[in-house]
């Protein structure tokens, strides 16, 4: 406990002194870093609450021109568990050379750290390990780079607070009076559900009234994987907002259904839809809460899309679930599940209108419409039999 105290007071002197000296010379701190990245000594650091492979996450650190973390004072530990301050593990810069087995930096500075924990080495392409760190202990473990974690990035801080404005400048929304937010980002982005209604084997079993519990059961594990994965995001999205109010309230609506649905879950076969669908939520953690909003909604219009054009009562004669059969209970199930999304559908545009202002129309069409397609990779993957679909 004493221990753990004194590196607290430690980590807050240091914090103090670098933002001291910062203000002596007429610099906010954050100015030197980009919007939603928080200073630490000489470098600026953001936390991604993406589920990424390590390749994948060295990969988009280096596109905002930085790598992800390495380490290299106990403090800068210390700091990393408070920018995360959740329990799911994260991908640290520390990666295991195959040739010698030992441990370096992506950002080839020097590997100093030893004694640390769990060190594993890898002799093959399959078996290659990389660093990972358990924000809420601080400890430090080696993992197959190829499965999924939240991680962190990290750059220099600029010494020009010109580079990096404090606040972004929105484009002018110009929606036309009376029209919604959503509905203009779902005109750019229908034609991909039209796709969808069309193609999807999964769909056109349940329009036909041949759907089997299998292919059924098949869907329902596919997209468990993803809502589970989606949860961790969104609940770390959530800690970010600190008032209380109707966007707050919306995520935390969206969190509990996917974790309501969260049971029985499917091994996490390595599968490419969903490393697609997961690594679309690069785009939008960093950025604005509403643009959150319009990635999730995406899912919901697309459902209460689907919900609309499947009814019962639209469906051709002899194309419709017998009555008692299990196609018609599947159906019924299916059809009560999708009556939520209708409601969070109105919810969603709603709360976006209370911020369409404030909004980047062309980078929220943009965000749903990548969503949007992740949906359709996704319908795609679920692949029922010809037979079942008729």
């Amino acid at each position: 406990m004493m221990v753990r105290v004194l590196v607290h007071l430690i980590l807050t002197v240091l914090l103090t002194e670098t933002f001291t000296s910062l203000s002596s010379a007429g610099l906010d701190p954050a100015s030197l870093c980009p919007p939603q990245w928080l200073p630490f000594g000489p470098r600026c650091f953001a936390f991604y609450p993406v589920w990424s492979s390590w390749s994948t996450a060295n990969s988009t650190c280096s596109q905002t021109g930085g790598n992800l973390v390495s380490l290299h004072i106990p403090e800068e530990r210390q700091f990393m568990g408070q920018l995360v301050n959740m329990d799911t593990r994260v991908w640290l810069g520390g990666y295991q050379a195959q040739q010698n087995g030992s441990w370096l930096w992506s950002d080839n500075s020097t590997f100093g750290i030893s004694g640390w924990t769990n060190q594993g080495k890898g002799n093959t392409t399959e078996d290659r390990v990389c660093m990972e760190m358990d924000p809420k202990s601080g400890e430090l473990h080696s993992a197959p780079c190829g499965e999924l974690r939240f991680y962190i990035c990290s750059i220099k801080a600029s010494s020009s607070a010109t580079v990096f404005p404090s606040r972004r400048k929105l484009v002018e929304p110009g929606l036309v009076p009376g029209v919604s937010l959503l509905d203009v980002v779902w005109g750019y982005s229908n034609w991909l559900a039209e796709e969808i209604l069309r193609s999807s084997t999964f769909l056109r079993g349940l329009r036909s009234g041949r759907l089997t519990e299998r292919c059924y059961t098949g869907f329902i594990q596919q997209e468990l994987l993803y809502l589970h994965r989606v949860s961790s995001t969104v609940e770390a999205l959530i800690s970010r907002l600190q008032e209380a109010d109707d966007m707050r309230s919306l995520l935390l609506d969206a969190l509990k259904h996917y974790r309501s649905r969260n049971q029985s879950l499917p091994p996490p076969l390595p599968q490419q839809w969903l490393h697609l669908s997961l690594g679309s939520f690069h785009s939008v953690v960093l950025e604005e809460p509403v643009y959150w909003l319009v990635a999730l909604s995406a899912r919901a219009c697309l459902r209460s899309f689907l919900g609309r054009e499947l009814r019962l009562d639209k469906l051709r004669p002899g194309y419709q679930p017998v009555p008692g059969s299990v196609a018609h209970s599947l159906y019924q199930e299916w059809s009560k599940d999708n009556l939520k999304d209708v409601a969070w559908t109105h919810s969603f545009t709603s709360v976006l209108e209370e911020y369409r202002n404030k909004t980047d129309v062309f980078k929220a069409i943009g965000i749903f419409r990548e969503h949007m397609l992740n949906q359709k990779s996704f319908y795609k993957a679920v692949d029922c039999d010809v037979e079942d679909d008729g």
